[in-house]
């Protein structure tokens, strides 16, 4: 990601607007193609002689924050290592250990009259390298060259994952982007009617990131959604960790197939401007898939239920539950037996105010076959009110216990719904 000296976004009364390059720009490409071929050009070298050559590239042009962007993002996926024929911290040690027990090093003077004399033979560095050398049978030439090998100047560059040049431009607008919502104070994207299979994936990625999120229908649009998440800003402290979890998740979005629009509200400043950017904005995501990632507890909980549960199928995901029109529970998996259905949400993350938000849902809308299971970590060592809501919701501690949920499952199945009051006529 981009540090924020090297952030290009402007803010006018219009809100925030972020300086995007033209990844299909001759100029752009050719710019990126030079900043690539620098970091090809000194693979086996040391990060200081990259350095250099990329400030060559960098010239006395005008555009510096642009190019030390590019190359900025290029040095978070490239692969450094230190090359040494010992571990420079336990080399440092044994020489500076020599060094004392010796006495002070001397510099020879050339006009020195006595300097070399066979008595007392100079202790200058060079001998002490090649005394260890001797101790520790190794060239002193290569304990000279790994003493601070370990220095990030000093490091060796092995290799650069970068597909491209345009790849690289277009990983900088998104980098852009990301460098603003890490100190946003909410972000809410609206949704045309999504896949089902993309809406799974896009609140899994919330889930992996830990943020704190809730998904609403969207008035306007039927089957619109809205996602809507708390930023860093909104936080009782700016919470650095979680403003970048809030711009790594960025990237899933662009990866949307139908039609969307993100705004954030930042602090910027004295003043607090919005950013709006959608589907037209042109970002191409980085990422390779939405979707692959499952928490601990809920692989666990998977595989434990599908061994010790044969009565019960469970497969993943599940149609998007709507609670009221006031929000929507899309299901981490889906029980079916005999024609019944049993949907589970996993909370492994929440603020306590959100969790009990969900949980009031859940006693007021339902849907009464939806359970959920809440990590105790979030009870904060408080009690939280679970009136009304008899055994839908199963607390866990590290594990999800399979037995709990199958017990609850099984009196959803049997015990009939309430029968809906009647109104009267006249």
């Amino acid at each position: 990601m981009l540090t924020g000296d090297l952030v290009r976004v402007r803010s006018t009364k219009e809100g925030l607007t972020c300086s995007f390059v033209d990844p299909a720009q001759q100029r752009m490409i050719d710019k990126a193609s030079a900043i690539l071929a620098a970091f090809s050009e000194h693979v086996g070298q040391p990060r200081a002689a990259l350095d250099d050559a990329l400030g060559e590239v960098e010239g006395d042009g005008t555009d510096h924050k642009l190019t030390k962007g590019l190359a900025k993002l290029c040095f978070d996926r490239a692969e450094f290592d230190t090359e040494a024929v010992l571990p420079p911290f336990e080399l440092r040690k044994a020489i500076f250990g020599l060094a004392a027990r010796i006495g002070p090093v001397q510099s020879p003077i050339a006009d020195d009259p006595g300097a070399g004399d066979a008595a007392e033979p100079l202790r200058t560095a060079r001998s002490l390298y090649e005394a260890l050398a001797i101790e520790l049978g190794a060239p002193a030439e290569a304990l000279e060259k790994a003493l601070y090998a370990d220095l990030p100047s000093e490091q060796t560059l092995k290799g650069l994952e970068v597909p491209s040049p345009e790849w690289l431009l277009h990983r900088y607008n998104v980098a852009l982007v990301q460098s603003v919502l890490i100190r946003a104070r909410s972000l809410t994207v609206r949704l045309a009617p999504p896949r089902p299979t993309e809406l799974r994936a896009l609140c899994r990625a919330v889930k992996f990131h830990q943020l704190l999120a809730e998904i609403t229908p969207q008035p306007e649009q039927p089957g619109g959604l809205l996602l809507h998440i708390e930023g860093p800003a909104a936080l009782l402290s700016m919470n650095t960790r979680y403003g970048l979890a809030l711009a790594r998740f960025f990237p899933a979005v662009p990866l949307l197939s139908t039609p969307w629009e993100l705004t954030a509200t930042v602090p910027w400043g004295n003043r607090s401007p919005k950013l709006s950017i959608s589907e037209k904005t042109g970002l191409h995501s980085h990422y390779r898939a939405l979707g692959v990632w499952q928490s601990r507890e809920a692989l666990w909980f998977f595989a434990r239920w599908k061994e010790t549960v044969p009565d019960w199928t469970i497969e993943e995901g599940g149609t998007p539950l709507d609670q009221g029109g006031e929000s929507i529970v899309v299901p981490d998996y889906v029980m079916h037996r005999d024609g019944y259905t049993v949907s589970i949400e996993i909370l492994g993350f929440w603020r306590r105010g959100s969790l009990e938000r969900r949980l009031d849902l859940l006693r007021r809308h339902g849907p009464r076959n939806l359970i959920i299971a809440a990590s105790r970590k979030l009870m904060q060592g408080k009690e939280v009110d679970l009136e009304g809501l008899g055994d839908a919701v199963v607390l866990f501690s590290e594990t999800i216990p399979v037995k709990e949920v199958l017990r609850v499952a099984e009196a959803m199945r049997t015990t009939p719904a309430p029968r809906k009051k009647r109104g009267t006529t006249r």
